[in-house]
């Protein structure tokens, strides 16, 4: 399994955008303030120039706070979308069987890696919610992964 990996040098920048676009998006009305939806603009510019991710939307990080912290924001920011490749049965297992143990940041790429490359819309439901795809609600990594992989499209 390949290590994701982020410039550390990079992310109190990315921070410190994420958190001026978070309040000026809180303060004031970006779709019809002029002067608002310009600097809301230059800070997305900014953002994508810093991370290299020219499709990273910069309301995307609205209220951020109500569900995660500003660093893991910042994380997933940096880090480039997840590719589309084929996954053979024993990396989807390999995946798997390590989700829970990555931070949040790297746990979400991880999972919407796996939902690019089975065709899963639903996948986290697969890890948390085992019991909605006929499995014991307290069903192992092990018995989610062959789920997954028995219904990968």
């Amino acid at each position: 399994m390949k290590e994701i990996s982020i410039d550390e040098t990079k992310l109190p920048a990315v921070m410190e955008l994420i958190k001026k676009a978070a309040a000026l998006m809180a303060e004031k009305d970006c779709e019809d303030d002029k002067d608002a939806k310009r600097e809301l603009a230059d800070l997305q510019k900014d953002l994508r120039e810093l991370s290299g991710n020219k499709k990273l939307q910069i309301k995307d990080f609205q209220r951020y706070w109500s569900y995660t912290s500003l660093e893991t924001m910042a994380r997933k920011a940096l880090m480039a979308p997840p590719p589309k490749g084929e996954l053979t049965d024993a990396q989807i297992k390999e995946i798997v069987l390590n989700i829970l143990k990555f931070k949040e940041a790297e746990m979400d790429w991880w999972l919407k890696y796996l939902k690019i490359n089975t065709g899963l819309d639903n996948l986290t439901d697969y890890i948390f919610y085992p019991d909605f795809f006929g499995l014991d609600p307290q069903a192992g990594l092990e018995q989610i992964a062959d789920k997954i992989i028995a219904d990968r499209a």
